[in-house]
């Protein structure tokens, strides 16, 4: 896989692949990509789903939230996962869930059977690796989206639109990434409610849908870039190296442009009330 990475990163991937809405996907496309999460999910060692959902929360805990490395680590996180799907189908890759537009969770990943089949993007088992396992630690990913948490304040549903226009205004870079995590952190506790891991970072990315929630985040910051040309974090912050669970050590600067990562998105310029 780092062979790779550092092709990709130093311009030498001829093929740009399109990641697409998952609501606008074909029956076949979303199947092409269940397949792919299946055969991630089955892999039992470091080139498997357990192991890239252990870097956001248990065991490896580096996920970066409410700062300003939040959006680039992400996006650094988006593009190994990819990776490894692609090393199972190589035409795969990662939807997203456009909660700026359309409600509730996805029927792709909200229906338990898909063909017949359980659905591997209903649900997830949780088996952090490396470690022994925790009294009190999930056993698979749940949802209760719309349930509130005690004690915090209830998350608006979606869709957020009437949010984009406030987000879109962002003048610079901080300020954008600080109006993105808000939304995004949002969706979080409306999808897990009280009981379900998307609400808590330790096991969020345990749950198939965080890979298309942030990809969503991944996208509005895209669009955001295309509004924006040369808006960037502070100069400090370029030559940043991200701690990631694979080499390569990614700088903040090799994630800028996702055209050098080898993924556009599909209706990457347009506006909430657009065709994207």
């Amino acid at each position: 896989m780092t062979l790779q990475v550092e092709a990709r990163l130093h311009g030498t991937r001829a093929t740009l692949k399109v990641r697409q809405n998952v609501t606008q996907m074909t029956a076949a496309e979303v199947n092409r990509f269940r397949k792919a999460m299946k055969g991630l999910m089955e892999r039992p060692d470091n080139r498997g789903y357990q192991f890239f959902a252990g870097w956001h929360g248990v065991p490896l805990e580096l996920c970066i939230h409410h700062e300003p490395l939040f959006l680039p680590w992400h996006r650094g996180y988006l593009y190994f996962i990819e990776l490894a799907l692609q090393e199972i189908d190589p035409a795969v890759t990662l939807p997203w869930w456009d909660w700026m537009n359309e409600p509730g969770v996805p029927a792709a990943y909200d229906d338990k059977k898909a063909e017949g089949k359980v659905n591997p993007l209903y649900s997830a088992a949780v088996e952090p690796m490396g470690v022994r396992r925790q009294p009190g630690w999930p056993k698979k990913t749940r949802r209760e989206p719309g349930v509130p948490i005690p004690g915090v304040p209830a998350a608006a549903p979606p869709p957020l639109r009437s949010f984009y226009k406030w987000l879109m205004e962002a003048t610079s870079y901080e300020e954008f990434q600080q109006r993105c995590w808000r939304l995004h952190d949002n969706i979080h506790v409306w999808v897990g409610g009280p009981n379900g891991q998307m609400s808590d970072p330790s096991w969020a990315a345990f749950d198939p849908l965080f890979w298309a929630h942030h990809t969503m985040v991944d996208r509005l910051w895209r669009i955001w870039q295309h509004k924006n040309p040369g808006a960037v974090p502070d100069h400090w912050l370029l030559s940043e190296p991200m701690t990631f669970g694979k080499r390569p050590s990614l700088l903040v600067r090799e994630v800028l442009d996702v055209k050098k990562l080898g993924y556009e998105y599909a209706a990457q310029a347009a506006t909430v009330g657009g065709a994207g």
